[in-house]
């Protein structure tokens, strides 16, 4: 920031009268403001002044705003106040720009400025903001997009200055003009006078120009950029740091595409911007951060090819200082430019500050650092700038270090996160497994290494490698206590984690939804299932690819051939309880993954384990015989409980529904448990005798008190649920003895019993359930449902609910608050009264018993009240909707009328009650869910595509929906998964065909879908892979979510493939003959065939396609129907040759996955099987769509490259530069900073230099000539700042033209050479004098070869 105003006297009032003289020949603009002189006042008090000023004036412009709206019609009264409000409007904006004065130039006062600001609720934008740590933050998760409305534009009319001479009103072309005016003025001519004015007017106009660029795109339509660029570069070189930041902030809002960035790098803008990152971070840091967005901004808006060398040079100097503040988003960004331009980014020397930082940097940032690392791997032609065996060792360096250095804990566990990314990616699964899996193996042998550090960390990282999570127990267990096996269903890439992440809707969230959760046993998870995954589809698993399985099978072969066993065998071995059990656990989960994911012939290998065997019978020492009998027998222990586990699920088909949550079996299951217990406990109550009977009623303490609190529950509960289930009994507690009436008293409303309890988990089990044990025993005979119908409980329930009649609560007491208000509803039990009125529901007799107190038409009523979403919920989640009636009318009520949430949350009930359903056509949730499709709110939509994706699994539902013909094309691509599902039969296919829908849909998806279907695959799978479920934080470098693009909600990670358009379409007969007939598939086989293995450097385009076309080979492959194609063509043989021979590693990951989809069906294995792949199939003969190659060097290979050293080109520099002795002095000792032998030397010729030729440290040829050399050679961020400072530049307009004449005019002549013989380009210039010849042009540079070459990741010596 500048300098800090006065405490006592504000900034505009500093002027003094004896400083007019000097301003009258200052060259001002006429329309500057005048400042008068105003009494001491503190800066804060001028503030809060102003601040209830501005308060003052809104609330009365707001008041003229009404008054206009209701005198609309009488001209002469509108006419007045308009005028009003013109004035306030002025009177708004001056005070607006007072205070935004202040608050610009805070100073120290910023955080006292800042306080009263947020005390008065002000918003504002000033240069303050764009200064202030938050904005890196900003910077980091989002950069400022031109293409869509912005917050600025929203709040254009809030924010507009006023100018003098009413400028405001001006047009934008004229304004900027006017603003053009004050920028071009010269601050460096002036810096003798005092001009406070001028900076003034500069960040006034500087703020204005950034609101205008905010909010008015097509900026060139009003005035040229390169005009706007001209004059922002005249301040960005202004003596003042203010003016500075704001011309950074403006220059950065003037990119809007890579033509934009061409001009302002004619302008020398990236000269200014190394000046600019190379200050001092003590007082310069808001100028840094603004010059690194500007940078930041070239590369979004696709200007990397015209961003040179100076600049990415000026970021690695930033990225070297492990203490630099700006260090991150320097390495972020050479991070996005290796990607962009790897080769610029190499010669800057970008990329060695990169693999530096994977292992000395943040742990956060290192994972995604990795991946622009991995993008260089992943491709030949550059892969040629990595050199094989150096760069990518240095990530597993620390696992083979025998001896402990500085931060060597630290270094390790990042070195683990590393190999973890590694694994996580085709291009490092590749790497690990290159020559003989070398680095596979060194990662392996870590675990045993004699450190304990080491081998704790690889043990700990090969558990998350291998997606393995360890049992809640295992505390005990690695203690050295018994292991008790249990297994719980597996967490696999089909049950994604549904915790991670709220629902959409806030009814879910709230006391009342809590308790009402408590009382049905309802989990709220079931509601999240519905819109968890926005975008996916709930497709049979048995037609979807388990992609992280498929991964994770391939990685385990790997680490089994690179012998992860016999070291974890060795571990066992150890004296260390800790570490012997641990390494059983991991062998043990080895080899239950080797048993479910690798072909039979592998997993046989895996399982013999001969060595532990032979160590569990070595009693020569008792200790390791020990550990490895009890390896054994935990493995034996866990072996048997999954078996029984995989064997209860396999008894029942419809034990997995949806997601691998046995939701319908075990629904079932506890149904039939109950209806044993039931009749159980009807044989006790038929059996028991009347003396016992009556003991049991004395005991409930019911017939002896009135008093609630005395009455005991558990014996209440017993009978309820036993003897009182014979008919006599319970005629005998209802007539002859109170029982009964005491308890349907005790739940009676105005009572105040029941419903005045606090609402606790305790009480809602005791009370809530309990009552609906008693309505249930009574509506299952038919003198309880006399008795009920005689009974005042619902009389006083429907009067209750009148209560909440506004007409009632107008008219009536108001001193009593409802019954069902929202405090009793949150704080009390009274929401219990919606679960006994579920009860209720669930009886036929029940039902006519609330029709006849009129039950329902409060229902009815209670949905049309406005503010009462809590008893909205509580009827939708106790109702029981098994009978056709009034429970079903009202819920469709409620999903048609009720405000958005409640519609969602009415929908998301909607498929809980489909899950819990044991019907196989449930006609009435189907019709429902079609009506949802046509809500004008697109979650609902969502929601119902999604529940009826999900309802489809079941044929007749399916069936069902094709008959209602829904209308799709209004939901987009929201639509997509349910009409997949509709070509999936025959019925749906001819209602899409008759539609046009087919032959509009094929058309589009072989043209575009196909290349979209790829993108969306591969960003599900990278997110899969690296937001596994075991993960607590989210990493702030990880995963960029804003609120507009939430990328998760869009493609959920859950490793599956998604249904594709050519897969659905041959699963019936009709879609294979529209497929030969278009001669879509032959098109798609003769491209496979026709791509070049050999290419160095395929387009991107052309490999994306190759992709697209594979995966719907593969899809198309995956069904029965389909795979005759593939056969007919023989284009299996050829998807095999891609993925063992091309060069592309992620192609062949590529190629794996698809042949893991071709092995889907049994006629798939089989074709596998002939060329060398094998499959894996389950216990029961169904394939599982997992294949691998037997023959694992033939695919797990990289072919060996040659190094590609990318040098930096030489500076090319004027030859008016080195013309004089002098020139060339400085410019050979500058170079020779860059060598950190001779700088100390260099900077004292340096200094001897500036002090007896001073004027030659303020040339501009020279300047220019040694920002060419920083662009070219590695300086230090010390050694760049004091390279730059010793030039004293005043860059005056004379001066600035005089650059662009030097850039302009500069061209290759000859080669000016350093001391240490690096070579500098001279050119020739309209003023140069005649070059000066360098005595070593003549000498023959002798050409230097190394003596090994080297090939690959092996070294060969050279005859």
């Amino acid at each position: 920031m500048g300098p800090s105003p006065s405490l006592t006297v504000p900034l505009s009032s500093q002027t003094s009268i004896g400083d007019e003289s000097i301003l009258s020949n200052t060259a001002l603009p006429s329309s500057l403001p005048t400042h008068t002189f105003k009494p001491p006042l503190t800066m804060a008090q001028e503030l809060e002044e102003l601040l209830i000023k501005l308060d003052k004036e809104s609330k009365m412009k707001s008041g003229v705003e009404n008054m206009l709206e209701v005198y609309f019609k009488d001209k002469k009264r509108t006419k007045d106040l308009e005028v009003q409000l013109e004035g306030y409007n002025a009177s708004i904006d001056n005070t607006t720009k007072r205070i935004e004065h202040i608050r610009t130039n805070a100073g120290s006062n910023i955080i006292e400025v800042a306080k009263l600001l947020k005390a008065y609720k002000y918003t504002g934008t000033s240069f303050s903001d764009a200064i202030t740590p938050s904005s890196l933050a900003q910077s980091r998760s989002k950069l400022k997009s031109n293409t869509g409305p912005s917050k600025g534009k929203q709040k254009a009319s809030l924010e507009n200055v006023s100018y003098p001479d009413d400028v405001d009103a001006w047009p934008i072309g004229k304004r900027l003009d006017h603003i053009i005016q004050f920028l071009e003025m010269d601050e460096w001519k002036q810096v003798g006078n005092p001009n406070s004015l001028i900076k003034e007017s500069k960040l006034e106009k500087l703020e204005t120009l950034i609101r205008i660029l905010k909010n008015t795109t097509g900026i060139d339509a009003y005035c040229p950029k390169k005009k706007l660029i001209i004059c922002l570069r005249q301040c960005i070189v202004s003596p003042n740091r203010e003016i500075r930041i704001m011309a950074l902030r403006a220059l950065r809002l003037l990119v809007e595409g890579p033509n934009d960035v061409e001009i302002m790098m004619i302008h020398q803008i990236d000269i200014f911007s190394t000046r600019a990152l190379a200050r001092d971070p003590e007082g310069y840091e808001p100028e840094r951060e603004q010059t690194l967005k500007l940078i930041r901004s070239f590369i979004e808006y696709g200007g990397v090819q015209y961003v040179n060398q100076s600049i990415v040079r000026a970021i690695v100097a930033i990225a070297e200082q492990p203490d630099c503040k700006l260090r991150n988003i320097s390495l972020e960004t050479l991070a996005e430019l290796t990607i962009l331009d790897v080769a610029l980014t190499v010669r800057s020397g970008g990329l060695r500050v990169l693999i530096q930082a994977l292992i000395d940097g943040q742990a956060g940032i290192s994972e995604v650092l990795v991946q622009s690392v991995l993008y260089v791997l992943d491709s030949p032609e550059r892969r040629c700038y990595l050199r094989p065996g150096v760069e990518l060792e240095t990530i597993i360096a620390p696992f083979t270090e025998s001896s402990k250095g500085a931060n060597y804990e630290e270094r390790l566990k990042n070195s683990a996160k590393m190999v973890t990314t590694l694994i996580k990616s085709w291009a490092g699964i590749f790497y690990m497994s290159a020559n003989n899996m070398r680095a596979a193996r060194s990662v392996v042998q870590a675990l045993r290494m004699p450190v304990p550090e080491t081998q704790k960390m690889a043990l700990d990282m090969f558990f998350d490698v291998f997606r393995v999570k360890l049992p809640k127990d295992h505390h005990g267990f690695l203690s050295g206590r018994q292991h008790t096996v249990q297994i719980a269903p597996i967490a696999s890439s089909d049950a994604p984690n549904t915790s991670s992440r709220p629902t959409p809707t806030s009814v879910l969230n709230g006391v009342v939804m809590s308790n009402l959760m408590t009382a049905g046993g309802i989990s709220p998870d079931a509601y999240a299932r519905s819109t968890i995954h926005h975008g996916t589809t709930t497709a049979s698993n048995a037609e979807r690819l388990k992609m992280l399985d498929h991964h994770l099978s391939i990685i385990l072969i790997i680490f089994i051939e690179s012998d992860i066993l016999m070291a974890l065998i060795d571990m066992v071995k150890s004296d260390d309880i800790y570490m012997s059990r641990k390494a059983t656990l991991l062998i043990g989960e080895i080899l239950q993954l080797s048993t479910r994911l690798l072909p039979i012939l592998l997993a046989i290998q895996v399982q013999s384990l001969p060595k532990l065997f032979t160590l569990a019978s070595n009693f020569d020492d008792e200790q390791v015989r020990h550990n490895a009998t009890a390896a054994l027998a935990h493995i034996d222990r866990l072996t048997r409980a999954r078996t029984r586990y995989v064997t209860s699920n396999a008894t029942s088909t419809l034990a997995t529904f949806k997601g691998g949550e046995r939701l319908l079996n075990s629904a079932t299951a506890a149904a039939r448990t109950q209806e044993k217990v039931h009749e159980v406990k009807l044989k006790i109550g038929y059996a028991i005798d009347d003396t016992h009977f009556r003991q049991l009623l004395m005991d409930t303490q019911v017939l002896n008190t009135k008093d609630y609190t005395k009455w005991n529950w558990e014996s209440v509960t017993e009978l309820l649920q036993g003897p009182l289930l014979n008919p006599r009994r319970l005629e005998e507690a209802m007539r002859g003895r109170k029982f009964i009436k005491r308890l349907l008293a005790f739940y009676r409303p105005f009572k105040h019993q029941f419903s005045d309890m606090n609402a606790t988990k305790g009480t809602i089990s005791r009370y809530v359930k309990t009552g609906c044990t008693l309505l249930s025993t009574l509506l299952t005979n038919v003198d309880g449902v006399r008795y009920l119908n005689e009974n005042k409980l619902l009389g006083d329930i429907a009067e209750a609910f009148n209560e909440l009649d506004p007409l009632t609560l107008n008219g009536g007491d108001s001193e009593t608050e409802p019954i069902f208000s929202k405090e009793r509803m949150e704080s009390t039990l009274t929401c219990g009264y919606f679960a006994l009125l579920g009860t209720f529901s669930k009886y036929k007799e029940g039902v006519r018993i609330l029709e006849k107190f009129k039950i329902f038409s409060c229902f009815y009523q209670i949905s049309e009240l406005k503010n009462r979403t809590d008893l909205k919920v509580a009827m939708i989640t106790n109702l029981d909707y098994t009978l056709d009636g009034h429970p079903r009318v009202l819920l469709s009520k409620i999903m048609t009328s009720g405000y958005n949430p409640i519609r969602l949350f009415a929908t998301q009930h909607l498929g809980v009650i489909m899950r819990q359903s044991e019907a196989e056509y449930n006609d009435w949730v189907i019709r429902l869910l079609v009506t949802q499709l046509y809500d004008t709110h697109m979650d609902v939509c969502q929601t119902a595509v999604t529940l009826l994706d999900e309802s489809c699994e079941k044929q007749a539902n399916l069936e069902l929906l094709v008959k209602c013909r829904p209308s799709l094309g209004h939901l987009g691509e929201i639509g997509n998964p349910l009409l997949l599902r509709f070509l999936s039969t025959s019925t749906g296919f001819c209602y899409l065909n008759a539609l046009g829908y087919v032959q509009k849909e094929m058309d589009d998806w072989f043209e575009r879908g196909n290349q979209n279907y790829v993108t969306q695959l591969e960003l599900s799978l990278a997110r899969a892979l690296i937001n596994t479920p075991e993960k607590k934080s989210l990493n702030p470098f990880e995963e960029r979510v804003d609120s507009k693009n939430d990328f998760e909600a869009l493609r959920p990670g859950d490793g599956l493939t998604p249904p594709h358009f050519y897969g659905e379409l041959t699963k019936t007969e009709e879609g294979c003959h529209l497929l030969r007939e278009k001669g879509h598939f032959k098109l798609f086989a003769d491209f496979v065939r026709r791509f070049p293995l050999q290419e160095r450097e395929p387009e991107e385009s052309s490999l994306s396609q190759l992709k697209a076309v594979l995966w719907a080979l593969g899809n198309i492959g995956a069904t029965k129907n389909g795979l005759p194609f593939l056969e007919e063509e023989d284009i299996v043989k050829d998807i095999i040759n891609l993925a063992e021979s091309s060069d592309i590693l992620s192609l062949k990951g590529t190629c794996y996955f698809v042949l893991g989809l071709i092995a889907k069906t049994q006629q798939g294995v089989e074709l596998l099987g002939e060329i060398g792949w094998e499959s894996v199939v389950s216990p029961n003969g169904e394939s599982e769509g997992l294949c691998v190659p037997l023959n694992l060097s033939r695919f797990l290979t990289i072919r060996n490259w040659k190094y590609k050293a990318a040098l930096s080109a030489p500076p090319i520099l004027p030859r008016s530069a080195t013309a004089d002795s002098i020139g060339a002095d400085i410019l050979k000792n500058i170079g020779d900073m860059s060598n950190h032998i001779l700088a100390n030397e260099a900077s004292k010729n340096l200094a001897r230099l500036k002090q007896v030729y001073p004027d030659a440290f303020k040339r501009v040829d020279l300047y220019y000539s040694v920002c060419q050399l920083l662009g070219s050679y590695h300086f230090r961020s010390p050694v760049r700042k004091y390279v730059l400072e010793i030039f004293d530049m005043r860059f005056t307009t004379e001066l600035l033209k005089e650059l662009d004449e030097i850039s302009a005019t500069t061209t290759p002549c000859i080669a000016f050479t350093t001391t240490n013989n690096e070579k500098v380009i001279l050119s020739n210039t309209t003023d140069s004098t005649s070059a000066i010849p360098n005595p070593s042009d003549s000498i023959p540079q002798e050409k230097l070869e190394p003596k090994q070459v080297k090939l690959g990741f092996h070294i060969k010596k050279k005859k």
